[in-house]
């Protein structure tokens, strides 16, 4: 019986924001010291290399969710036996990088991305937003710390309503109409919102160019995206 004696790795770029898949040899993992394999944006590298076990692989890769790098470990049996490996910033619990078989890993990542199409198809967003990707991204984080309860007014209101810009969110306190705003049109500006534990809405005057970047699209059903 032949045996598939490689693997597919694919990991979501912390500059660019696109995944980068990489087809690679067991054996050339286990005979060279250390691969670095970069993203075609040439800004960021994933590293793979057996670790103290010959059986096993340490990837280490950059975090787009956190901004740090995480090591993730494959043991031999699931190298061997499992069809994919998913990896989760453990800050953010961000999808951050995909092991496996080829098949299996592009098929993965063509779900991951099939979903973002849909829903952009769904409600029209692909001509609205600057970076569709990003928004949505933003909003499903905003959801997470939201469903935590650390989405806070300093009136103590927790009805916020979300008014969607093309590069921005606002987030406004129905009770006190306290505004905080949330840029969400580059990957930097999603590292930012990723890295938050809380945000706090404050009576304080929005930014005088808050509303010049064009219409804006109410969000009140507190549905997540994703």
């Amino acid at each position: 019986m032949l045996m598939d004696a490689s693997i597919t790795i694919a990991y979501k770029c912390s500059s660019c924001g696109s995944f980068e898949f990489f087809n690679i040899s067991l054996f050339e993992l286990y005979s060279t010291e250390k691969k670095h394999l970069a993203c075609h944006c040439g800004r960021s590298n994933l590293t793979a290399a057996a670790q103290g076990s010959p059986m096993e692989i340490g990837i280490r890769t950059p975090c787009m969710g956190c901004g740090n790098e995480h090591i993730f470990i494959l043991e031999r049996k699931e190298i061997l036996h499992k069809d994919i490996n998913v990896f989760y910033c453990p800050s953010t619990g961000m999808q951050q990088c995909f092991v496996g078989k080829d098949e299996a890993v592009r098929r993965k990542v063509d779900g991951v991305e099939k979903e973002l199409d849909e829903l952009i198809d769904m409600f029209g967003y692909d001509s609205y937003f600057k970076n569709t990707q990003v928004m949505f991204d933003s909003l499903n984080r905003l959801h997470d710390i939201a469903e935590k309860g650390n989405l806070l007014c300093e009136c103590g209101g927790s009805d916020i309503e979300l008014i969607l810009l093309p590069d921005r969110i606002w987030l406004k306190c129905e009770r006190c109409s306290a505004m905080k705003i949330i840029y969400a049109a580059s990957n930097e500006d999603l590292k930012d919102i990723l890295s938050k534990r809380h945000i706090l809405l404050m009576r304080s005057m929005p930014d005088k160019n808050a509303c010049k970047s064009g219409p804006f699209i109410r969000k009140t059903d507190g549905k997540q995206i994703k």
